[in-house]
């Protein structure tokens, strides 16, 4: 009596090799929600200080314009589009630090800070 071999692969469960799973693939999902979330944020800043900014040289005939913004200097100028300009170096930041060293998470940190110099400079040039 002679048994026949049994069949390759079994035909139950998973095939041979199991499939793996996708290395990281959840965490760049994370990464690029948080990206979003934060540009979205920046863009909302963005509009409200370019918006503030359009109002902010009223002041400027009484004592409660700053120096700085109302000698006509251009400091206005970097008050309403110096967070735009910082916004852009922050993308830009974050992208490399994604795509070219491969440390999102760091690169996504330096890009925050280099977009919160965009705001601090707003705001220090229309409150002195």
């Amino acid at each position: 009596m002679s048994f026949s071999p049994p069949q390759y692969p079994p035909p139950y469960g998973p095939g041979y090799p199991p499939p793996r799973p996708a290395q990281g693939s959840p965490l760049k999902v994370v990464f690029v929600l948080v990206a979003v979330l934060l540009l979205v944020v920046a863009l909302v800043v963005n509009g409200l200080l370019f918006f503030g900014t359009l109002f902010a040289g009223d002041s400027c005939g009484t004592s409660a314009g700053t120096q700085r913004f109302c000698d006509g200097s251009g400091w206005e100028s970097v008050a309403m589009y110096g967070p735009t300009v910082a916004l852009a170096a922050a993308v830009v930041t974050v992208v490399l630090g994604a795509v070219r060293v491969r440390r999102p998470w760091a690169g996504l940190a330096l890009g925050v800070l280099v977009y919160a110099a965009g705001p601090a400079l707003a705001l220090f040039t229309v409150f002195g």
